[in-house]
């Protein structure tokens, strides 16, 4: 059962840095599409 959490908490810290990376992007790229 412990595994199940951590493969799920994985999945959400992976989604969060993607959504980070966008954000920083978004940001600091001046050639990024808003």
């Amino acid at each position: 059962n412990d595994e199940k959490a951590l493969t799920i908490a994985d999945y959400i810290a992976g989604m969060t840095d993607r959504f980070a990376m966008g954000e920083y992007k978004k940001l600091f790229d001046p050639f990024e599409k808003v």
